[in-house]
């Protein structure tokens, strides 16, 4: 049982540790060379980086359905509606991800998707998330962190792109220009990574947590 529970921090910080490790590769082949492999950049379309925040939210609508699954089976019940939503959510910005899907709709706002079912969650599974939050709060607070981090790095660095642009352009050579924007791109997809890794580790010791110890062992 000790050791079903340890793998899973160990796997985190591994995955963390990585992603880092993308972080600084891109940033030094900027620096060094102007540009990075397409296998390594962290804003292209179909490489590393991108395939692994698509494999981040499809492991976490995975869970999202594995509770979906068996939710009968755990000691309270879940409603339908919250684990599918959760689950559809993910598995849409994991295809968007691979697809670029929303490149596609620029003649539809394609974050009307998402903000619609970020607030049906809490609107129609109010009940469920308050008994999580009194019987799971330690994994919440994980997924909570990770939604922080994720729209920190991610719409937060966006926000400030125009903002930084101008400011390095009154002060600021135009290598440092350049450098400047990467190293935006860097906190920006950093962030978002990390933030999906911590939500998908939140996940995971929820749905340890959660379902009955003979399904755990069952499935781990």
């Amino acid at each position: 049982m000790a050791t079903q529970k340890s793998w899973i921090p160990r796997a985190a910080i591994a995955l963390v540790g990585f992603e880092l490790g993308l972080a600084l590769a891109y940033l030094a082949m900027i620096y060094l060379r102007g540009e990075a492999v397409p296998l390594l950049d962290l804003n292209g379309l179909r490489s590393l980086p991108s395939w692994l925040q698509a494999a981040h939210l499809f492991a976490i609508g995975g869970l999202c359905l594995a509770l979906l699954r068996y939710r009968q089976r755990m000691t309270r019940p879940v409603s339908w509606f919250l684990p599918s939503a959760l689950a559809v959510l993910c598995l849409f910005g994991g295809i968007d991800e691979l697809t670029k899907l929303h490149l596609a709709l620029n003649q539809f706002d394609w974050k009307l998707i998402y903000l619609g079912i970020l607030i049906a969650i809490p609107v129609l599974g109010w009940q469920d998330l308050t008994w999580i939050w009194q019987h799971h709060r330690g994994p919440v607070l994980w997924v909570l962190a990770g939604v922080g981090v994720f729209l920190l790095g991610g719409f937060g660095a966006e926000a400030m792109k125009g903002a930084i642009a101008s400011e390095l352009a009154i002060h600021a050579s135009s290598q440092s220009i350049f450098l400047g924007e990467h190293l935006r791109i860097t906190i920006e997809e950093f962030g978002e990574l990390l933030g999906e890794t911590l939500i998908l580790y939140g996940m995971a010791c929820l749905t340890q947590q959660a379902l009955p110890l003979q399904l755990r062992l069952y499935r781990f």
